[in-house]
């Protein structure tokens, strides 16, 4: 038993010895050897106090101005930050409060004839459109009739007269390419919090504005005896 108290006895003096011997060590530890690229490491910039204190001035008189409003417009978002503003205003969580509007440009105009009712009448409608010496004609799937695309409502109206002039009859022109030129986000009844997080997002869009506006209109849901 005596033999056995001994060895506890040299092992615990051996492992304080052991804690000491490393603490001795760890204080005299080069720091720097672990530091990667340590000469590559720099200061991009530093934003004076100043200007700090004047640009949250400003974002509180922003988020002051906006408190209240009834609808919140997020807009002029261009057509390459549209994805990443999606991603954005959906982290927001704002459900049924949000939504979009699409400000788009008609880079291409086409005339045609609206759909038929169905396919056999379509194909009708062809027929007598070639007959009446209308060559440039493609039938959709939905049974409209496209007779051409052009690149300006000018160049469609005038093929439109042309055709008309041969006693083509039921054909219109019209947009046939949209392209988006930039988009809005509607926040209808923003808290403070959210006006808040919105002033901040508006600096990772340049260009874009944010103002209070009038809320749309919620379109009526049609009644029983309009439907009829």
């Amino acid at each position: 038993m005596s033999r056995l108290l001994f060895f506890l006895l040299l092992l615990a003096v051996l492992g304080f010895g052991a804690h000491l011997w490393l603490a001795a060590q760890g204080s005299h530890v080069d720091l720097s050897a672990r530091e990667s690229n340590a000469a590559a490491i720099r200061i991009v910039s530093v934003t004076p106090p100043s200007v700090a204190a004047s640009e949250a001035a400003r974002l509180r008189r922003e988020t002051q101005g906006l408190a209240g409003a009834a609808c919140v417009e997020f807009a002029g978002i261009g057509p390459a930050d549209a994805s990443r503003a999606r991603q954005a205003f959906a982290a927001l969580a704002l459900g049924d409060r949000l939504s979009e509007q699409r400000n788009e440009d008609v880079s291409r105009y086409w005339v045609f004839v609206p759909p038929a009712a169905d396919r056999r009448s379509a194909e009708a409608t062809v027929a007598q459109l070639k007959r009446a010496g209308v060559g440039d004609v493609s039938l959709r799937p939905d049974n409209a009739i496209s007779l051409g695309v052009f690149s300006s409502e000018d160049a469609a109206r005038r093929f439109l007269a042309s055709i008309a002039a041969k006693g083509v009859r039921g054909a219109q022109e019209g947009p046939f390419t949209r392209e988006l030129h930039s988009l809005a986000m509607l926040v209808r009844e923003p808290d403070t919090e959210t006006v808040a997080r919105l002033t901040i997002l508006k600096r990772d869009f340049p260009g874009a504005t944010l103002r209070a506006v009038p809320c749309p209109i919620p379109q009526a849901a049609p009644t029983a005896q309009a439907a009829q």
